[in-house]
């Protein structure tokens, strides 16, 4: 209880004089603004405002009232003892025991029976006057109490100083901030704190603020004890002394040196964001611009500010932006990043262009996931080279199967017609022109390779080992072939992994010095990744194309090795995320072992 209760007060009646309760009992009765507490409720259970106790009550229940009082204690809870005019005097009584041991710090207020009631009333308004200051003053003690403590334990950096500017007061969030100990600040002032960074003109404006009475905000740069600089958002206001002067002034200082240092970064991402020439752009989770760069509203042909708010059904043909929306929704749903390539036309800007767009799941500063954010660069120019590329590819590849095809019929002839060093001469034209048909292939395959979305998709390796194993079976009956693989093992890689296994594979058969080559595939799965190695016991693999399989590298400028077929390979899994390393088994052999990352079926 902080205050008296608005309604009746609540009076405890410890009387055990039959005649004096009887009595008690009726004054009560005819005062509306008290109440009593029953008789049988103890005492250390009755909530109470004053308590009217006799001599027989008070030595019964001496001990639990002078507990209660204490408890309550900084509030009084009063006591008024009650004497009857046929009661000895109490103070004579038990050798004087009650009077050093009760009344003293027990008893607040003796009154004689009989009295006038005026006066029974008057003392006991006295009484309830003491305790409603008490509760008062407890009230404020408290509002302090809680006041300091808040201070002491807030965030921000508070100090008191008094008219002079001298501290009186220091908080702990000051001393972590400045360095500085309470000790060492205390009757000194802010002015150990100045870094040399404000001008003498921002503190004479300040001091010239608050000691006219207003209050001061802005930011400012002080110094630490070490000497390094920090940036705060301070207010100082004075306190009024209440005769029209400032009794002391209170300050406020947040930190912002890392909420500024951030900025900073922001704006200079910002800067970075604007500046580039590929699209960039932060969607909700219904689509709508959020933030946009330049580049964006360049190819839009509609202001930043003209952006926001729409989607791209505003600025792109319809097509374009359906298939934009679908991948916005992959994105959202699988929380995974992916990349496509889209060709959209810009009305507005009459442009248009081919985009490899890397789009991400975007979440806000709770960890929810609000939307997407999309880099596009720009890949028109690529993409024409590219289509340039296929039309020279395709011209020497068609001129290049006719050249070879017509010289292959005409050594054919040759073979056919003659014998001996021209026959041979012949086969060796027939097998030459078999190989650069051949490496005429892979160079398609390679041009389609490097051409086609990069994108991994999950792919079931076992099935592809398997139709591998069966193809050359049926082809070649002088090879033993082994595979040994789990029922399923399922890698993320490019649709073109099976052409990197076959190659290896007729590699060891094409290169072996035995009758019957000897190739074992194996294929081993973790949590990350899933290898296949596939095994010879041919003559081993020349060093350069070690390097070509390994890094992608030839280590001699003059090399042309195996042709494009252990580039191809090397291409194929590098596109995929994966790595190959080559090991010589014992007692000799060549084991190549593809390491692609894990994929995952659909419905796991």
């Amino acid at each position: 209880m902080t205050s008296l209760p608005d309604g009746p007060v609540v009076v405890y009646p410890l009387v055990s004089d039959e005649g004096n309760r009887r009595v008690l009992g009726d004054w009560l009765a005819d005062h509306d603004s008290y109440t009593a507490v029953e008789a049988d409720v103890p005492v250390a259970e009755a909530e109470f405002d004053l308590c009217i106790v006799d001599e027989a009550g008070l030595q019964r229940h001496a001990a639990k009232l002078d507990e209660v009082k204490s408890d309550a204690q900084p509030a009084l809870l009063p006591v008024l003892l009650v004497l009857s005019e046929h009661t000895p005097d109490i103070i004579e009584t038990d050798r004087g025991e009650i009077a050093d041991s009760v009344l003293v710090s027990t008893v607040d207020e003796i009154v004689s029976l009989p009295m006038q009631q005026a006066e029974l009333e008057w003392r006991i308004q006295a009484l309830l006057r003491l305790r409603n200051q008490s509760l008062t003053l407890q009230s404020k003690t408290d509002e302090l109490r809680r006041f300091r403590e808040a201070v002491d334990a807030s965030g921000h950096a508070i100090f008191i100083t008094d008219p002079d500017g001298v501290f009186e007061y220091v908080n702990p969030a000051f001393e972590e901030i400045t360095g500085y100990g309470r000790a060492e600040v205390l009757g000194g002032t802010p002015r150990q704190l100045k870094s040399g960074e404000m001008s003498d003109a921002y503190y004479e404006d300040l001091w010239n603020t608050i000691t006219s009475g207003d209050r001061w905000e802005a930011e400012i740069v002080d110094q630490k004890k070490d000497g390094t600089y920090y940036s705060a958002y301070q207010t100082v206001a004075p306190i009024p002394d209440g005769e029209g002067g400032v009794s002391a002034f209170v300050a406020v200082q947040t930190d912002v040196t890392a909420r500024k240092e951030l900025r900073k970064g922001l704006k200079r991402h910002r800067e970075v964001v604007q500046r580039l020439e590929d699209p960039i752009m932060l969607q909700d989770e219904d689509g709508t611009f959020r933030l946009v760069n330049e580049a964006l509203a360049d190819f839009a042909g509609l202001s930043k500010e003209e952006l926001l708010g729409e989607t791209e059904h505003r600025f792109m043909n319809e097509e374009a932006a359906t298939r934009i929306e679908r991948k916005k929704a992959e994105v959202m749903e699988a929380e995974q990043p992916i990349t496509y390539t889209i060709s959209p036309d810009f009305e507005r800007s009459d442009r248009n262009a081919t985009f490899s767009t890397n789009r991400y799941p975007y979440y806000d500063g709770d960890g929810e996931l609000t939307g997407t954010f999309a880099i596009c660069r720009d890949v028109t120019d690529l993409e024409e080279r590219t289509r340039q590329l296929h039309v020279i590819d395709n011209i020497l590849r068609h001129n290049l199967r006719n050249d070879l095809t017509i010289i292959r019929g005409l050594a054919d002839q040759i073979r056919g017609r003659t014998s001996g060093d021209v026959a041979d001469t012949a086969e060796t034209i027939l097998t030459h022109t078999d190989d650069l048909m051949s490496t005429g292939e892979k160079s398609r395959s390679i041009t389609d390779l490097l051409s086609e979305d990069p994108t991994p998709g999950s792919i079931d390796v076992t099935s592809v080992i398997r139709s591998v194993v069966d193809g050359l079976t049926a082809v070649r009956a002088n090879v033993r072939l082994d595979a040994n693989m789990p029922e399923r093992a399922v890698a993320s890689t490019t649709l073109k992994i099976r052409e990197a296994i076959e190659e290896l594979v007729r590699n060891a058969v094409i290169h072996s010095d035995r009758d019957v080559p000897s190739i074992e595939i194996r294929v081993a799965t973790t949590d990350e990744a899933v290898t296949v190695s596939v095994i010879d016991d041919g003559p081993g693999i020349p060093e350069m194309d070690r390097a070509v399989l390994e890094t992608g590298q030839a280590i001699d400028d003059m090399y042309h090795g195996s042709g494009l077929g252990l580039w191809l390979v090397y291409w194929i899994v590098s596109r995929s995320g994966g790595s190959i390393a080559v090991s010589d088994p014992e007692p000799q052999g060549t084991d190549v072992t593809i390491s692609l990352p894990r994929g995952t079926y659909a419905e796991e």
